[in-house]
């Protein structure tokens, strides 16, 4: 093996993904709702496991979660 290989670009650790305007993080559906950011994970881990569907629909992007702006604004008009 020749030292010429140690000489390419690393892949960069974190994704380039954005979530962007559509996509909120789960700190900001937490200001939304006045749910804590605890609150917000137990409700995925329940959506996850197939038990009762509690919180606002989410998508998980690599890791992480995030909640589509229009299933954050649907949860809290049904919670009136």
């Amino acid at each position: 093996m020749s030292c010429e290989d140690n000489t390419k670009p690393a892949v960069p650790a974190v994704p380039s993904f954005a979530p962007g305007p559509d996509l909120l993080t789960p700190a900001e559906v937490a200001t939304m709702t006045g749910h804590t950011l605890n609150t917000l994970a137990q409700y995925r881990s329940r959506r996850l496991k197939g038990w009762d569907a509690l919180g606002p629909d989410f998508v998980k992007v690599g890791r992480e979660a995030y909640y589509p702006r229009s299933s954050v604004e649907a949860y809290l008009t049904k919670r009136g």
